[in-house]
């Protein structure tokens, strides 16, 4: 299955919860996490921002379950808000178009 996540940091009160230095920590690892995940196959692509923090990634795993395991072992994940949605390839979408669909499951 198919996963767009975008990620970026939480919005928060107060000062982070991190100094700087061991906030560029956290995203030196969490990059190479994300490295890693895509030597695994995992990922298809990743992506960062240029003019903010965060990025999006394009997971290809077995299950929502899956990528609902892989997410917390991001070394930014408790100090980043994820947006995730399912997705299906070029060639599916022309499928159900010519079905007759637009969206709802596949």
């Amino acid at each position: 299955m198919l996963f767009y996540v975008k990620g970026g940091l939480k919005e928060t009160e107060g000062p982070p919860p991190l100094r700087p230095d061991e906030l560029l920590a956290h995203v030196v690892k969490e990059w190479e996490t994300v490295i890693s995940f895509r030597q695994q196959g995992k990922i298809l692509g990743a992506y960062g921002y240029v003019d903010q923090p965060g990025g999006f990634i394009i997971y290809e795993v077995s299950s929502r379950h899956e990528l609902d395991n892989l997410l917390p072992q991001l070394p930014m994940h408790p100090f980043t808000k994820f947006e995730v949605m399912p997705l299906i390839t070029a060639e599916q979408a022309l499928e159900r178009a010519k079905q007759g669909k637009l969206s709802g499951p596949a």
